[in-house]
């Protein structure tokens, strides 16, 4: 793959923004309308009294008819607790908010084994490991403690319910993508072609006329400007005073903030420009030359691999839209806090607004990351 100094082309405007593979990853890499909850094997904590008296097992396994009233506990001993009991309490609390993500998996599921689709354990290990190397090397234990826990997430959900739909649609979108010698010239530009150092401030959707306000400042006072971009809204970006990595061509997801960059010489500073999630300025520090000491033909298997996989990501929301629509969803699910309203229509909503963040957009989804 291409080396992560050689990382400008893996820049979308939209990751920029929000500062966070993870965030992307659980709001959109892909892809949160494929964050399913699986069932998980629960495992009891050993006993340390006597054990309460076993009650009598069936002599053959149990049939799909008694699924329901299957135990999964014990009261004084003998007084079971269904299965279908544990069910419908956990429906009345979070059957609305779980429903369009089972389904979600039952869609991509049934595709995939339809097409003899499958992904191993080993599988979602590797894919863990390279979106852990991702973020920086960040670790297991402190992407579990210090990521997902304030998303509430687990390290299962996060392997459930991103990596696993990620890989399945991936799979299933492979013979859709091809890649042209085009595309490798394009990302060879992207990577070692020109490139402009700059740093950035930007205002999210809404405070359109704050940043009007305070244009003229910034712009006259390069030390205003820093101050600013220290104390802008996007925590990613003030940590860094505005700096971004380099930007190229075609590596920014936005046609027009590559152009005003591209504007820009030394010490110049663009006009305000509106994006979908804000608008931003510019500050050029410095070009940067194309490097030639790198041909694209030394780079071309790794180039043709990048591309590849960017284009897979870009297609796993086109194929998820049309499998979901052939799926015809009809939920019928009643959500408790709001008497008498169907999830039929909500659902679909729900899905909707899940996929609004489609992978390709922030790399993906890794921009399903």
């Amino acid at each position: 793959m291409v080396g992560r100094n050689e990382k400008g082309a893996a820049w979308s405007w939209r990751r920029l923004a929000l500062g966070t593979a993870c965030l992307a990853g659980l709001a959109g890499a892909g892809y949160t309308g494929s964050q399913f909850l699986a069932r998980a094997e629960a495992q009891a904590p050993a006993q340390k009294s006597a054990p309460a008296p076993t009650p009598v097992a069936p002599a053959q396994p149990a049939s799909s008819s008694d699924y329901g009233q299957r135990p999964v506990a014990f009261l004084h001993g003998n007084e079971a607790v269904t299965r279908e009991q544990l069910g419908e309490y956990l429906i009345a609390r979070f059957g609305a908010e779980k429903l369009p993500l089972l389904i979600n998996k039952l869609i991509i599921e049934e595709a995939c084994r339809d097409k003899g689709v499958e992904v191993t354990p080993a599988e979602i290990e590797a894919s863990l490991a390279q979106d852990l190397k991702g973020m920086g090397g960040l670790t297991q234990a402190d992407f579990v403690n210090n990521i997902l826990k304030q998303y509430k997430k687990t390290l299962y959900e996060w392997k459930e319910d991103v990596i696993r739909p990620k890989l399945l649609l991936g799979k299933l979108v492979h013979d859709r993508v091809k890649v042209t010698d085009e595309d490798i010239h394009a990302a060879y530009d992207a990577y070692y072609g020109e490139k402009v150092a700059c740093r950035i401030i930007f205002w999210p959707k809404g405070e359109e006329k704050t940043a009007q306000s305070q244009y003229a400042t910034i712009r006259d006072h390069d030390d205003e400007f820093q101050r600013k971009a220290t104390m802008q809204a996007t925590a990613s970006l003030a940590a860094h005073g505005g700096e971004v990595p380099p930007i190229g061509h075609r590596t920014v997801g936005n046609d027009a903030v590559e152009q005003a960059a591209f504007r820009l010489q030394p010490g110049e500073m663009s006009p305000l420009v509106d994006t979908p999630d804000g608008c931003v300025v510019i500050r050029c520090d410095k070009r940067l030359p194309p490097d030639t000491s790198v041909s694209l033909e030394s780079k071309r298997a790794d180039l043709y691999k990048d591309v590849f996989e960017r284009k897979v990501q870009m297609e796993i929301p086109k194929a998820f839209a049309e499998l979901r629509q052939q799926a015809n969803v009809n939920a019928l699910l009643t959500d408790p806090t709001k008497p008498g309203q169907s999830l039929a229509d909500s659902t679909h909503q729900l899905l909707k607004d899940d996929h609004a963040d489609a992978p390709g957009k922030a790399v993906p989804a890794p921009d399903v990351h």
